[in-house]
């Protein structure tokens, strides 16, 4: 048994413990990416303080006091996903109604943008849910470890 198909196996059984136990799924990645954030923020500061670069700075501060409330605030992930998804979906629509009605060379793609800026809007409102994030993230790692043993191997 190849690492590859190790690493699937243990992504596999990882999704389904997190469909489990969605919750605490998502809590864990909340943390690791908020845990990230405070580091990215700490580096940002840094690097900007050895350059002299106050938009590092203030961007490392912002960073920092982001990561600082996700970890405290663990619904704070749950808003930023909810909110980007909002955000794309507003933005597919408003380009798709733009293109739609001045007579782009391209309805059906204008079409589909349409479609998936509601979709997104819908998936925004459900990602208001860390409940949903949580399935999310276990479904994502079932996929990623069954694609692990239908990826070729190239190694000859």
């Amino acid at each position: 048994m190849n690492r590859s198909s190790i690493m699937g196996i243990i992504s596999v059984i990882l999704g389904l413990m997190i469909i489990i136990f969605p919750l605490t799924g998502y809590l864990a990645l909340d943390l690791i990416f908020s845990i990230s954030i405070v580091f990215l923020g700490i580096y940002s500061i840094i690097a900007g303080a050895s350059i002299k670069n106050w938009v590092n700075i203030i961007l490392g501060a912002l960073f920092l006091i982001l990561g600082i409330m996700m970890i405290y605030n663990p619904g704070a992930l749950a808003f930023f996903t909810a909110f980007t998804n909002y955000f794309v979906g507003i933005i597919l629509i408003v380009f798709s109604i733009f293109n739609l009605f001045m007579g782009g060379e391209n309805k059906y793609a204008s079409i589909a943008g349409l479609i998936f800026g509601i979709l997104s809007i819908v998936i925004g409102y459900l990602c208001l849910s860390p409940l949903f994030i949580g399935i999310l993230i276990g479904l994502w790692f079932i996929m990623s470890g069954i694609s692990k043993f239908v990826e070729p191997d190239f190694k000859e």
